[in-house]
């Protein structure tokens, strides 16, 4: 049952966020990690900003806008994620219908052979080598059909390899396998959400709950599925009941304080963001935004610690999540420190190259110590991350002024229009602002 659950987390934290639970802290204690963390500004940026630094913006939250998938929650790639699984793979000799009794040398070479597969499945997870994992499995299962925590743990690797149909067969069959249980209910549930069909999610979830089957991961899941269909009040309570099961689940109390926060409820949004880090303190993305609703209260000390703090934990996990970098790099920029500001907004393009933002922000930085090929370079990268991204052509247009190219510029300034008048969507769920 563990296997299962912990899965469906782990999938369910593709479409929301993505963290793994940390020790729980006992009381709210926002950390000054300056020391952990250097601020090594990149070649050529040691010079006086130049031209009229921005003004700090009071009180101001910034929300997300043009979401994909789901206007909540953070865009999520898979391939910067490992599958790790600990402790979800007993020893297959506990888990194989290979009986004690009435042992074989033939049934003792075979129950070998499935405790080295899962065994080498278990390692290839832990090192984020989802393709061998997938083999290992695929050999057990030849095997063993009946293995269901093989089985399982196949559909959590063909998720994590984005094979949704490979993923969903399995699933199938294992609801052939094991009819009376809700398990493969879930995991179809989870699988039609993450292939965009919420509705048919919404439906597999209910069945589950129909069956009696209760968890907080169904909930969530609901909470997710309703959110996308626009149910907001259902996604609000859907979450209120996986909390009502589970009180302590940090990702339950995130996934709720971005709702709020996206709702413009700020001082529940507060607290609730308060509560993940008690519960969770090494929940970056948690951290980062307490660092936002600490901007828009006037406290740029309790944000820088905030930001500081979500980037000590990101470079110590190795995961991708610029936004920290950037906002503390504009708050930098924004206070007159250009130099300590590019440094970070480079540093942020450096942990994630694929957000455009990184590359926006740091071109606008760059920008105010002079029109130089860098400007052009980053703002041409943040239109082909994402081609809707207004404001980068609008900059661009300055930047091609500046420089004396008045047909690029005129040419920017159009585009810039076209895409005003048209928003698009942007495909990494950014907000742009």
């Amino acid at each position: 049952m563990w296997i299962t659950v912990r899965i469906i987390e782990v999938l369910l934290l593709m479409s929301l966020s993505g963290v793994n639970a940390e020790p729980v802290l006992t009381s709210f204690a926002p950390q000054t990690i300056t020391k952990s963390v250097s601020e090594k500004s990149p070649k050529g940026t040691n010079s006086i900003a130049a031209g009229n630094a921005h003004k700090s913006q009071k009180n101001f939250f910034p929300t997300l806008k043009g979401l994909q998938f789901a206007g909540l929650f953070d865009s999520f790639r898979v391939a910067s994620v490992s599958f790790q699984v600990p402790g979800a793979m007993p020893p297959a000799s506990k888990l194989s219908p290979f009986k004690a009794g009435g042992s074989t040398p033939q049934r003792e070479a075979e129950r070998e052979s499935v405790d080295r597969l899962m065994q080498s499945a278990q390692a290839s997870m832990e090192r984020g080598d989802l393709p061998a994992a997938a083999a290992s499995l695929e050999q057990v299962l030849i095997q063993d059909e009946k293995n269901k925590t093989a089985r399982v743990a196949l559909i959590n690797v063909l998720a994590g390899l984005m094979r949704w149909g490979e993923a969903e067969n399995h699933a199938q069959i294992l609801n052939k396998q094991f009819p009376g249980d809700t398990e493969p209910t879930l995991l179809l549930a989870m699988i039609a959400l993450r292939r965009g069909n919420p509705q048919q999610a919404c439906d597999l979830a209910n069945k589950c709950l129909s069956q009696g089957d209760n968890r907080p991961e169904v909930y969530k899941l609901l909470a997710l599925a309703h959110y996308l269909l626009q149910q907001y009040d259902k996604f609000e309570a859907h979450i209120h009941a996986a909390l009502q099961q589970n009180p302590r689940d940090p990702e339950a109390h995130y996934h709720l304080a971005r709702f709020f926060y996206e709702g413009k409820r700020y001082k529940e949004a507060f607290n609730s963001f308060q509560e993940v880090i008690k519960l969770q303190p090494d929940h970056y993305k948690a951290r980062y935004y307490a660092g936002l609703l600490y901007q828009g209260m006037d406290q740029p000390e309790r944000a820088k610690e905030e930001f500081l703090a979500s980037i000590e934990i990101i470079e110590r996990k190795k995961v991708r999540y610029a936004w920290p970098f950037v906002d503390l790099g504009r708050q930098l920029v924004n206070e007159g420190e250009t130099d300590r500001g590019i440094g970070w907004l480079y540093r942020g393009i450096r942990n994630d190259p694929a957000a455009p933002q990184a590359h926006y922000e740091y071109a606008k930085a760059l920008f105010q110590q002079g029109a130089t090929p860098d400007v052009k370079q980053e703002l041409l990268m943040a239109i082909r991350l994402d081609p809707g991204y207004s404001s980068a052509y609008y900059l661009l247009a300055r930047y091609y002024l500046k420089i004396g190219e008045k047909q690029l510029a005129n040419e920017a300034f159009a585009r810039f229009e076209e895409v005003k008048k048209n928003p698009t969507p942007s495909p990494y769920g950014l907000r742009r602002w």
